[in-house]
């Protein structure tokens, strides 16, 4: 791992210890209760709060996927270059919310399609897959 994404992960990592914080004292508050009487407000309030930080992991874990990260490379139809176009939004609605993320998009001009970069086991290998309606 590299000196600057241990760096990055440190900082994030502080980042979610303290909405961690914030969201527990938001269960608990001053008097342990936090004005939460009933069995369907607690329920109601640890779900809300733990959703909040799982939707934070998640955006946080794809933010740093190399498949956001990916440039110009070989068209997985016919080989040839690449050319980038543009890093292209994505939401998806998970079990806990929305979360939201970036895609690279390239052009290959010989196939006259766009293909949108896709997760890896190796940062070095920048696969890509074809586009929606490329």
């Amino acid at each position: 791992m590299s000196e600057s994404l241990s760096a990055a992960l440190a900082q994030k990592r502080a980042g979610f210890a303290r909405k961690a914080l914030a969201a527990f004292d938001r269960m608990f508050g001053a008097d342990g209760q936090n004005g939460l009487v009933t069995f369907d407000e607690r329920e109601r309030r640890a779900c809300e709060v733990t959703d909040e930080l799982a939707r934070l992991l998640l955006d946080e874990h794809v933010a740093l996927d190399p498949a956001s990260q990916a440039t110009d490379g070989a068209c997985p139809k016919c080989g040839r270059p690449t050319r980038y176009e543009s890093n292209e939004p994505r939401e998806i609605q998970t079990l806990r919310g929305k979360v939201q993320f970036s895609r690279t998009k390239v052009w290959c001009r010989a196939c006259r399609r766009k293909f949108f970069s896709r997760r890896t086991t190796e940062p070095s290998d920048r696969r890509l897959q074809p586009g929606i309606g490329g």
